[in-house]
């Protein structure tokens, strides 16, 4: 069977359906070009936390699908300075004075490009910030960035290209919020689930959840790298990965009653994993720098922060797999 790719409407906006006999996804590019949506045809289970309603997906947006962050996570006091340049964001999580995941998830990107060769599927968007001259308030360069998702068999790539379209350098920092269905099973149970991680080091967090520079050795590592159980226990914590480690950098979802696994892997540009988890899903999400890094009093080597000069691009690729086991 070959892949296909469908317009179709969901949740009251327009959206491209494509899959093969194997997987099936909607993308989403008025919601930041959100995934919000992925199936396993064969079991008919949706690993993807997916709205049932628009209704419902407007009253927390970000814990649904794969949606976008630029810059991840947290920024202490919705502000930072770098080379004489101040960016400042907006505080929208006012309870902690803080600006949180910022700029990229909640903004419509356009459909550039759509083709279906064979089993492979590809679908290309891309947003402009010069199409949002406001933004110029928050982030006062010109960028660019593209989203591709390259279906193949079980396989789906999600490749993020960020591009400095301005004439000063940026520090760029990105990452995914990225919410699963965990169980995937609808009569499966939580304590029969595991979840691994690549993960060795675990970083202090304040009461406003920023980093406090304090960063140790994960004490239950090798639990949390062989794969653990989430059962009775919530996370909103900052991990890193370590090259010297010799792990594949891959977050690895197994429910082993509804026969399925998810394997989640990253490129060597994001570090830095946050795992959040409530009732019902959860959201490993790595980072290619750590939360809050422009404000912190660390060398970029260990928060992450790198620029991007004028004419420079960027290529960070993901892929998630999709296995019945």
């Amino acid at each position: 069977m070959t892949g296909y790719i469908e317009d179709t409407t969901f949740i009251k906006e327009e959206a491209l359906k494509f899959g093969n006999e194997h997987v099936e996804g909607i993308l989403v590019p008025a919601l930041g070009s959100n995934l919000l949506s992925l199936k396993l045809k064969h079991k008919d289970i949706q690993v993807l936390r997916t709205p049932d309603c628009s209704e419902d997906y407007k009253k927390l947006p970000i814990l649904y699908g794969m949606p976008i962050l630029f810059p991840p996570n947290r920024i202490e006091d919705g502000q930072f300075t770098y080379k004489h340049t101040t960016y400042r964001f907006p505080i929208n999580e006012r309870e902690k004075s803080n600006h949180i995941h910022g700029f990229l998830h909640d903004k419509p990107w356009n459909v550039i490009k759509r083709e279906v060769i064979g089993n492979k599927v590809l679908i290309k968007t891309e947003f402009s910030s010069r199409d949002f001259p406001y933004l110029k308030k928050s982030f006062p360069q010109d960028i660019v960035v593209n989203m591709s998702l390259i279906l193949i068999d079980d396989g789906l790539e999600v490749q993020l290209e960020i591009l400095n379209n301005g004439l000063e350098p940026f520090p760029w920092g990105a990452g995914y919020h990225t919410v699963f269905n965990f169980p995937f099973g609808a009569e499966s149970q939580i304590g029969n689930c595991r979840i691994a991680l690549p993960v060795n080091k675990h970083w202090e967090l304040n009461e406003r959840s920023l980093p406090t520079g304090k960063i140790g050795e994960s004490a239950n590592k090798k639990e949390i790298q062989n794969g653990f159980c989430l059962e009775g226990r919530l996370f909103d914590d900052i991990f890193s990965y370590d090259e010297e480690s010799n792990l594949n950098n891959e977050c690895i979802l197994t429910d082993q009653e509804a026969g399925v696994q998810v394997i989640y892997h990253v490129d060597h540009h994001y570090k830095f994993w946050v795992l959040f988890n409530q009732d019902g899903f959860v959201c490993p999400e790595p980072y290619t720098w750590v939360t809050n890094a422009p404000n912190l009093d660390l060398s970029a080597g260990f928060t992450g922060v790198k620029d991007l000069g004028t004419g420079e691009k960027v290529l960070l690729k993901t892929k998630l797999v999709l296995k019945e086991i």
